[in-house]
This record gives structure tokens, C-alpha cells and sequence, in this order.
């Protein structure tokens, strides 16, 4: 027996008002990492991987859509614009895969993978204190990220041999701070709290076999886990230009990731 449009629209409410983690950004040393004046170029790529938990509009326990995985690569551009203080924008792409495997038997199976749409960003790293072998600084970032291009796999839901179309708007909050130690001349280790704050809204669209139309709903993102922790290495390979390498993990308890940062400066 199929369930009426009104049925199919509420649970659709309430697998979009679920809580929901969403990737993140790269961050490295939480210090100024560029002189006054001096210019820096970077290349960006994270891997996230996580779940969104989901309430079940027919029984008491909530379903977990798992293994959802987020990769982002950026350009990002510094700017030492005072000892420091160091500022930065990105701009880049950000593509969500949703294993359809591991989600059988819940919305997630119909969500499929989206192609690389546009993800932009900005920051500033300010240092607090700074001796020869041990810094402590803050970083501050943010950005922007619409997906609106999900394959949306068939499948069945409640019955009815359905289809789903997703879009996510994302903005996110990274605040972390932390020491720097200087291990040796070429490579220092990093890390820290930080604080994760995401605001945004979930955009879907069904479409099920025998009713005519769509059924659109759109609204707004919570989230599980504000606070995290990270660490990374950063590895200089050569002075003049000064060229390095960020490798980082970042993680909340139930969700992580894996980052790297090349940059060049003069």
C-alpha cells in the first residue's frame, strides 16, 4: 500500500531537519606564517569523512546515513599585512560522495554523488607570542559552499519507487589556537582546539512513481559537534623561495579529516 503525498513530504521534513555535519576546511599553523608585506601562494586539498544522523518518521530509533565523503581543493593567496598578521582568501571546489551501499534501506541510498561545484573562503592568523623554538596564534576562517548537482540515485521509499534531487548551502566557522614548537630548522609541529560553527540549509526535491509533480522542501542545518582538535606537521624544503608542506588531522569525535597545504613565498 502506498503512502499518501502529505506522508511522504513530512518524513521528507524530517530526514532535511536532522542533525548534520558537514566537512572541513584546511587550516595549518594556527601563527602568522608570512613577514610584513610578504606574499605567499598555496595549493589546498582536505578529504573529510562522516555521518549525518537522521530521525525515523516510523520508529523510535534514528538511522545513520554513513560514509559520506567531502573532498575540497583550493587556491589560497597570503598576505603578511603587519608583523604578525597574516591574511588570506581561497577559492576552489568542493564535491560530496554518499556511498549508496552502505546507506540501503534509508534516504541516504537515493542521495548519489555530486560533481565539483564552487567553494570560497578568507582568513586571517594572528600570532600571540613567539620565541626561537615555540609560537602561539589564533586562526580565524570561513567559507561558502552551494552543492547543487547530486546524481540522486533510484530507490525505493516507503514503498514507492522514488527519486531524490539535493542541494547544500553551506557556510562554515573554523576558530583555532594553539602552539607552534620548532622542532628543527626544517620542520615544526602544530595543533590545537578549535571550534567549528556551520550554518546553511538542505534543499530537496522528490519524485515518486504514480503521483504527478514534485514535492520540494528546504530547511535549515544543525549541527551534532562544535568543538575539535587537530594536529599537523609542517615540512620546509627549501629557503630562498621558501617552499613547504601542511599535513594535518582534524577531527570532532565522530567525523575527521585529512589535509594538505603546499605554499611558496619569496
Amino acid at each position: 500500500m502506498r503512502k499518501s503525498p502529505v506522508i511522504i513530504v513530512a518524513a521528507m521534513l524530517i530526514f532535511s531537519c536532522s542533525n548534520i555535519v558537514f566537512g572541513f576546511d584546511p587550516m595549518g599553523p594556527p601563527k602568522a606564517m608570512l613577514s610584513k608585506e610578504e606574499p605567499a601562494g598555496r595549493l589546498e586539498y582536505v578529504y573529510s569523512n562522516m555521518e549525518i544522523g537522521s530521525a525515523n518518521p516510523f520508529g523510535p530509533k534514528s538511522v545513520d546515513i554513513e560514509n559520506i565523503e567531502i573532498n575540497k581543493i583550493y587556491a589560497n593567496v597570503g598576505y603578511g599585512f603587519a608583523d604578525g598578521w597574516e591574511i588570506f582568501g581561497r577559492l576552489g571546489a568542493a564535491a560530496v560522495s554518499v556511498d549508496e551501499d552502505a546507506n540501503i534501506g534509508n534516504y541516504g541510498a537515493l542521495i548519489g554523488n555530486s560533481k565539483f561545484n564552487a567553494s570560497v573562503g578568507a582568513g586571517v592568523k594572528v600570532t600571540f607570542y613567539e620565541s626561537k623554538d615555540l609560537s602561539v596564534g589564533l586562526l580565524a576562517q570561513v567559507s561558502h559552499t552551494v552543492i547543487d548537482d547530486f546524481s540522486g540515485n533510484s530507490g525505493t521509499l516507503f514503498d514507492t519507487p522514488a527519486t531524490l534531487s539535493t542541494k547544500l548551502t553551506m557556510t562554515e566557522i573554523q576558530v583555532a589556537v594553539g602552539p607552534t614548537w620548532n622542532c628543527t630548522e626544517w620542520l615544526s609541529i602544530y595543533g590545537g582546539p578549535f571550534l567549528h560553527f556551520i550554518d546553511g540549509k538542505v534543499e530537496m526535491e522528490g519524485t515518486f512513481e504514480g503521483f504527478s509533480g514534485t514535492f520540494p522542501y528546504s530547511a535549515g542545518i544543525d549541527q551534532r559537534e562544535v568543538l575539535g582538535g587537530y594536529i599537523g606537521a609542517n615540512l620546509r624544503f627549501s629557503e630562498s623561495p621558501n617552499i613547504s608542506c601542511n599535513v594535518e588531522f582534524q577531527t570532532t569525535g565522530s567525523r575527521y579529516a585529512v589535509a594538505i597545504q603546499l605554499a611558496i613565498s619569496p
